[in-house]
């Protein structure tokens, strides 16, 4: 007989508060805007202007337009990184659930799998990359596509995106301006070229297509491919946002990392970077957050408002928000106990929590330690190259651990 496990109801609602005040811990993690970029030009006494007129209503809108807008420094500064990866959890798990409502249709993942494709609209393709894929996938054709229109749009210009196909993007002929960054990376061309999206792409296709799809083809080829893109380009964004999580460690403590890779200590440089804690917080909030988003509303648990009285919005959002963990709270100790069978849903949530412990964070980590060893003058150890991972994933398990 199996041995009965401790209450798990504690943790399980510390975990739903989490889940439920996330937002709330975001914005409280950001100092406000006005605080940190206040323009040098600006004071926060009246002066009054030289020509002895009152300030204009024109100037006290820009005020009030600058107060409402952020930049793109606030959205890449480093204090904002820990509520940006919270945030991107979302767009993953719904991308996620997505491709999990087709079959897995490997023929999209095959070159020469539909044929008569022919070149990307837009991309370009040089000998070598004729010489590399004579023949694209399905998978491939669609993205490289994809990419060259972006690019055309300055995409990839931006420090936080990574193309899958980097040699076949066009040269941006037309006259948008070149976007500018502060700098939060090193400026270290070696380090600023760090893609992982092969492997990344390899793993997406041989692991997790395999765990969240069901077998078989149901010739939804295109909707098929485009939930992929979804996927692999939120996945993307999510482990190269390592180089942000390395940048800022590094400048906590650069005479400590500087020692451990002047000495080739990759493992000690792995240990810096670890907390397990927060790692199993990470994927059991993305488990729970794919127990409640993978379900449907529980409509019959919701009031109504009655005869003669206006809808009460608050407490039916309260309601729902209820229902959703309770329903949450039930799945997760089904799964606990390791029923997958009885979780209705659409994407098996302990999946999510495998994706994430086995592939989202260890990838990341391989990143930030590659970043660290380029940004301190040295080539990472071979185990570090961005063509496998430092821990082979070859299958995603359902097992919960406890």
């Amino acid at each position: 007989m199996a041995r009965k496990s401790p209450t798990i109801l504690p943790p399980l609602l510390t975990l739903v508060s989490l889940i439920l005040f996330s937002t709330a811990q975001c914005e409280a993690f950001t100092p406000p805007m006005a605080s940190r970029w206040t323009s040098p030009l600006s004071s926060s006494s009246t002066t009054a202007p030289v020509d002895g007129t009152t300030p204009s209503a024109t100037a006290n809108k820009e005020q009030e337009d600058e107060a409402e807008n952020i930049t793109t420094r606030d959205f890449l500064s480093l204090d904002r990184i820990r509520s940006t990866l919270i945030r991107q959890e979302e767009t993953i798990i719904f991308a996620l659930v997505e491709r999990a409502q087709f079959r897995q249709n490997a023929v999209v993942y095959k070159a020469g799998g539909v044929p008569g494709l022919g070149q990307p609209l837009g991309s370009v393709c040089e000998d070598e990359c004729l010489l590399e894929e004579e023949e694209l996938s399905f998978l491939d054709f669609m993205l490289t596509g994809t990419e060259a229109l972006h690019s055309t749009v300055r995409r990839y210009e931006s420090p936080q995106e990574h193309a899958f196909f980097a040699s076949r993007l066009p040269k941006r002929s037309n006259s948008l301006a070149d976007l500018k960054f502060p700098d939060l990376l090193s400026k270290d061309e070696d380090v600023n070229n760090i893609n992982w999206n092969k492997i990344l792409h390899d793993k997406y296709r041989d692991v997790i297509v395999p765990a969240i799809a069901v077998k078989g083809d149901d010739e939804q080829h295109g909707s098929t491919v485009v939930a992929d893109i979804a996927a692999l380009q939120a996945l993307s964004k999510r482990v190269h946002f390592g180089k942000f999580v390395a940048e800022s460690k590094y400048r906590s403590d650069p005479e400590g990392f500087q020692k451990l890779i002047d000495n080739d200590d990759a493992d000690g440089v792995m240990a810096l970077l670890t907390n397990s804690a927060v790692e199993e917080q990470v994927c059991t909030r993305a488990m729970l957050k794919a127990t409640t988003y993978g379900r449907e509303p529980l409509l019959s648990s919701l009031p109504t408002a009655r005869d003669g009285e206006e809808d009460d919005t608050t407490s039916i959002i309260a309601a729902a928000a209820a229902a959703a963990v309770v329903a949450a709270l039930e799945a997760v100790k089904q799964l606990e106990n390791g029923d997958h069978r009885t979780v209705v849903g659409k994407i098996d949530p302990a999946i999510i929590k495998s994706i994430y412990r086995d592939l989202i964070i260890p990838m990341t980590k391989d990143i930030e330690v590659a970043y660290l060893f380029l940004r301190c003058g040295r080539e990472p150890p071979a185990v570090y190259a961005n063509d496998r991972m430092s821990i082979d994933v070859t299958e995603l398990k359902k097992k919960i651990a406890k």
